[in-house]
């Protein structure tokens, strides 16, 4: 067997959504972690994190540099070769040193591999050095580790790959991307360690042919208000088709729909197309209040037959309803374990998907470079956040992933452009008091992250604290971590973690949705099929700037959904969702208000009390659902919220009502 140190690279994985799933009642019957640590710590893997950001390389170690000699057109899910090749550094690769071929580890690209040529990954590994004798080891998924024998690989001498040279080549990536890497790592000492070369090649991986599109408009307008219907063009796994050229054009207009064509300030033309390549818009004006679904074709110039029709996320029209801001506050690039550049990642939420807000969280130290210590690769997200910004119409928001293995992952979120990773492996900030007490003051907010398991585990016993920590996010692509009886549970749940168990048991706080989507697709990682769930947060802000967005998110004006643009409005008596109320304010009966329009028909709608009480109210097959009863009993303590399902599947929960 190779000798070297492969944790760093295999463990990461185990962050991917699409882990196995574990058995919820054999982990509750595992041995607690030893104390201090919480039941649910994974001691292990922490140690292993930190042994790695600790570790000191040899100077020869990431020494060299590689190249791709050759690549074929790389397809998402299509056939794939490449030949990479390294040539060693001034200091060379000792006999028994390593050099490394780790492929893109977080999704699907075939692992090479050197003994079967009739199965896919089948790689051929040459060397031009005379005396030196390679021995090639498959160490993981998508790792390849060649040992150098018979004497010293010399400087500038070469290691060969030759990826997917066998019969069925390569699989590539599931997911289109611009720079999907290479990584070349060398352990030039042989003492176990290894170190990536930063500028390992890349290949830019291609989406599918287009098979649909989506047109997301604003949820709330004000009468006679301009707005746009944004279209984007995608493949059957959501990726972005940015050279698609197509044209759009509004089908059945309503009553009352003024278009502006291409903003000439003519509108007169609700029928005539525009054209667009990847992602385009179509600009309007509704003067009558209501509640509007318009409908569009979108129609490919290349392809006659290709033609989609799509509609719209239901669009209030109204001179006092609440501005709803669509928002993913969690996601990752390539430059962690997610995919793509953070630019397309910031151009994707704001084109195709549409959103009014996005924050890029890549973890603080999960990556093959991790944040923590590659502060140019944290410059080089707030450079794309700022060069995607569209003040007043879109925030790009800066942040990172807290990710501890001892006491749960957390989402850290800056309202300002500043690039500070507060590690958790960083002994200032390592525990959840520690990490508040950094942001308490700051213009930030921590959200706790699949907080009933999923990869671990929330520690519900580190209280959580309003102005750092109003919100929890309950629905991700993991899975939903709301309480046991929740359409699409998150994985590997550990019981009496849900967030309905810590509501119960007195905690208090808002509930937001995001993706956690890792196939850069912020804000539609639901749709492709490859997510149980997606999520966005529906924030309810008086306008879409920092100050306003995170006023709202303190004061839990906010509420979740599964991915769909669900529209929800919960008010008891005239106190809305996030409020605290006095117990003397809702004595009695006093009345319950629930309105809901859906993106398909509404099933059900479960208004949920403190005490295990739940009131389930089947859906009529309608799109909309409008609500108006009483509720009595509220007494000190007691919170209320409301859970929607789709007939689709879609879910959405409201923030609770809180009765002190």
């Amino acid at each position: 067997m190779l000798r070297t140190s492969v944790l760093p690279l295999l463990v990461l994985a185990a962050c991917s959504p699409s882990e196995p799933e574990r058995n919820a009642d054999a982990e509750s019957a595992a041995a607690p972690a030893p104390s201090p640590w919480p039941a649910t710590a994974r001691v292990d893997t922490h140690d292993e994190m930190v042994a790695s950001a600790k570790r000191e390389f040899h100077p020869a170690d990431g020494g060299g540099k590689a190249w791709l000699e050759h690549a074929t057109r790389a397809t998402c899910h299509g056939r794939f070769s490449a030949t990479i090749v390294y040539a060693a550094g001034e200091l060379g690769v000792a006999e028994g040193g390593v050099v490394a071929l780790q492929v893109s580890p977080f999704w699907g690209w075939s692992t090479p591999q050197t003994e079967n040529p009739s199965l896919a990954g089948f790689t051929r590994v040459a060397t031009d050095a005379e005396g030196v004798a390679l021995h090639a080891e498959t160490l993981g998924a998508q790792l390849l580790g060649v040992r150098i024998t018979g004497r010293a690989l010399a400087a500038g001498e070469h290691v060969r790959f030759e990826y997917g040279a066998g019969e069925r080549a390569a699989t590539a990536d599931n997911f289109a991307e611009l720079d999907s890497r290479f990584w070349i790592a060398v352990d030039g000492d042989g003492d176990g360690v290894r170190k990536v070369l930063a500028d390992s090649p890349t290949v830019a991986v291609e989406p599918e042919a287009p098979a649909g599109a989506v047109a997301h408009a604003p949820s709330v307008l004000r009468p006679g208000e301009p707005a746009r219907v944004r279209i984007g063009v995608l493949d059957r796994f959501g990726n972005a088709c940015r050279a698609a050229r197509a044209t759009v054009r509004f089908v059945e207009p309503p009553e009352g729909l003024e278009v502006d064509l291409a903003g000439s300030g003519d509108t007169s033309g609700a029928h005539q197309p525009i054209e667009f390549a990847g992602s385009g818009e179509l600009t309007f004006r509704l003067r009558a209040e209501g509640t509007y679904r318009l409908k569009v074709n979108v129609t490919l110039a290349e392809t006659s037959d290709a033609s989609f029709d799509v509609e719209t996320n239901p669009i209030v029209v109204g001179e006092h309803a609440p501005r709803i801001y669509w928002a993913d506050l969690h996601g990752h690039s390539g430059l962690s374990d997610g995919t793509g550049t953070p630019e397309h990642y910031y151009e994707y939420a704001r084109d195709f998907a549409a959103l009014d807000v996005v924050a890029l969280t890549d973890h603080d130290h999960w990556g093959l470079l991790p944040l923590s210590q590659h502060p140019e690769l944290v410059r080089e997200i707030v450079d794309a956040a700022r060069a995607a910004e569209r003040p007043g119409a879109f925030t790009a928001l800066v942040g990172f992933e807290w990710t501890s293995w001892l006491w749960g992952h957390r989402n850290v979120v800056w309202f300002d452009e500043r690039d500070t990773i507060l590690s958790s492996l960083d002994e200032r900030f390592d525990a959840p008091d520690e990490l508040r007490a950094a942001l308490r003051g700051q213009p930030a907010i921590s959200i706790p992250h699949h907080p009933a398991g999923g990869p671990i585990a929330l520690d519900w016993s580190t209280a959580l604290d309003t102005e750092v920590e109003p919100l929890v996010e309950i629905c991700s692509a993991h899975g939903v971590s709301e309480a046991l009886d929740s359409p699409a549970p998150i994985y590997a749940a550990v019981r009496e973690g849900f967030a309905r168990d810590a509501l119960e048991r007195g905690a208090r706080f808002g509930v937001l949705a995001s993706g956690d989507s890792h196939d850069g697709h912020p804000g539609l990682c639901h749709l492709g099929g490859h997510y149980p769930t997606g999520g966005v947060a529906a924030v309810l802000a008086e306008s879409n700037t920092r100050e306003s967005l995170l006023a709202a998110l303190r004061a839990r004006r906010v509420y979740a959904t599964s991915g769909p643009r669900i529209v929800l409005r919960v008010a008891i008596a005239n106190h809305r969702m996030g409020e605290i109320v006095a117990a003397s304010e809702v004595a009695g009966e006093v009345p319950l208000y629930v309105n809901a329009l859906g993106t398909a028909p509404i099933a059900t709608i479960e208004v949920v009390r403190k005490g295990d009480r739940t009131s389930r109210i089947e859906g009529t097959g309608q799109s909309e659902f409008a609500l108006g009863g009483t509720l009595s009993g509220l007494v000190s303590g007691d919170w209320v919220y409301v859970r929607v399902t789709q007939t689709d599947g879609g879910l959405a929960w409201s923030s609770p009502i809180f009765v002190r």
